[in-house]
């Protein structure tokens, strides 16, 4: 019984969704953008952007790396890696400012390795 939920997962997982690029902030541009007028954005985990491959440099994507997902190459996330992976849901990091409160939605990655 165990084992049929196991393939399950497996083949749940191997649909999921993949990207893979030049990681080039390790911090999302909407969230670094937001932070710089003076707004908060607590996470809990991190968040890069990347140039996906084959996509001219100035059109990044921003993804949330959830607390205990690590890369499978065993090498911190920064600027100029090569990353690919899988992600699946969408997380909303909320940004608060005074009264304020900007919603960013940032795809999750689920699995991912990197370059040195």
């Amino acid at each position: 019984m165990l084992f049929v939920g196991t393939k399950t997962v497996s083949a749940v997982a191997s649909f999921m969704p993949q990207f893979g690029g030049r990681i080039i902030h390790t911090k999302a541009v909407e969230i670094e953008s937001l932070e710089a007028m003076g707004f908060l954005c607590p996470t809990a985990g991190s968040t890069i952007s990347i140039t996906p491959i084959g996509s001219p440099t100035g059109t990044p994507i921003s993804y949330f790396i959830p607390y205990g997902i690590y890369s499978k190459t065993g090498h911190n996330t920064r600027a100029g890696q090569l990353i690919i992976g899988k992600y699946s849901l969408k997380t909303i990091v909320n940004c608060t400012l005074a009264h304020y409160i900007i919603p960013v939605s940032l795809d999750t990655i689920t699995l991912f390795g990197n370059s040195r």
